[in-house]
């Protein structure tokens, strides 16, 4: 197996906790565990890769509590697989990684992934417990499976976004919501960055309320609003949104469009970088860097931002956090995924 351009020496497939401990306890050399692999270009390079450990036979759904929107799961789960487990009682875990159903539970909290539906959170904001298995094949658990818990520190919030640096996440535990009764997206394109900008302050300062809200760009500045609450609430805030050619998407065209949005930021490359500015920022990180194309996240302050090269990180990171989102190898070893 490569894992960011490095070959293990050997791989190892454990189908339960104990043979996943049995795994750590007789590996002494680098352990590099892997989910889905929708991520391993992520972080700074790695080094080397004595045993990858695969965790796509720990993909039980172990204890799901619809009355109490709780469920249990092993990292080796995929997104898609716990949303089709959790339909059948109208619930869902709002995640919405840009790297699509296929990742991983685990992966998805190893690298604390994103997408556009930013507004609901990132996954540390909906774990409850978690299980993890340390170098030496010991297991320790944090939080618990039920949401009303308070017992010792929440490591759980540690452990999301560290790589598996610190330990390979085995199990999950989650609260969960009840399904949007209904979602519709408004799509619009603007002639130039200003009126864009325009148009997102105005949905910023409102008392409008979406799920997501992306600015594609260069051209054309496109603005995508969704929306996921009662029908008559989702109309009546499409209703209000600021003057512009705005086009209601619903159903199969809604979920198309926002797979062309995922698609586009698989699209953004060579070096792809996300800047945490302001939400108010966003508008002056765009035109103050000029990327060559770009997909902003209009409420949080985050952009992700294509650049030809590394000549603009340097000043980026003078005013604003910056982490290199995707990027070759020899760029991220030289000027460093997080800085």
């Amino acid at each position: 197996m490569i894992v960011d351009g490095v070959t293990s020496k050997r791989v190892e497939t454990p189908r339960n906790l104990n043979e996943l401990q049995e795994v750590l306890r007789s590996e002494k050399g680098a352990v590099v565990p892997v989910g889905g692999g929708t991520q391993l270009e992520f972080g700074n390079p790695l080094q080397r890769a004595d045993c990858a450990v695969s965790l796509a036979g720990l993909n039980r759904i172990t204890t799901y509590n619809p009355d109490e929107l709780t469920v249990h799961v092993e990292a080796g789960v995929t997104l898609g697989q716990l949303q089709a487990a959790l339909h059948a009682n109208n619930q869902t875990l709002p995640l919405d990684p840009w790297a699509g159903p296929s990742a991983t539970i685990g992966g998805i909290a190893a690298v604390n992934a994103q997408g556009p539906l930013r507004p609901t959170g990132t996954i540390r904001d909906w774990i409850i417990g978690m299980t993890v298995a340390h170098a030496d094949g010991r297991l320790s658990k944090t939080g618990g499976r039920v949401v009303k818990n308070v017992t010792g520190y929440d490591l759980a919030k540690l452990y999301t976004g560290s790589l598996g640096s610190l330990a390979i996440i085995a199990e999950v535990s989650f609260k969960l919501r009840p399904r949007y009764e209904t979602t519709a997206t408004a799509i619009a394109e603007f002639d130039s960055a200003e009126k864009t900008a325009a148009a997102l302050a105005h949905i910023r300062k409102s008392s409008l309320q979406p799920i997501a809200c992306a600015w594609l760009g260069p051209r054309p500045h496109t603005l995508a609003v969704r929306f996921g609450e009662h029908p008559q609430a989702v109309s009546s805030q499409i209703a209000q949104l600021p003057a512009g050619a705005w086009k209601r998407l619903d159903g199969d065209s809604e979920n198309a469009a926002w797979e062309n949005v995922r698609a586009q930021y698989h699209r953004l490359s060579p070096v792809v970088v996300r800047i945490i500015g302001q939400p108010s920022e966003v508008p002056s990180i765009v035109e103050a860097f000029h990327p060559k194309a770009w997909i902003a996240h209009g409420l949080n302050g985050i952009v992700l931002a294509a650049f030809d090269d590394t000549a603009a990180i340097a000043a980026i990171r003078q005013r604003y956090p910056c982490i290199v989102e995707r990027g070759p190898r020899e760029v991220r070893q030289r000027i460093g995924t997080f800085g």
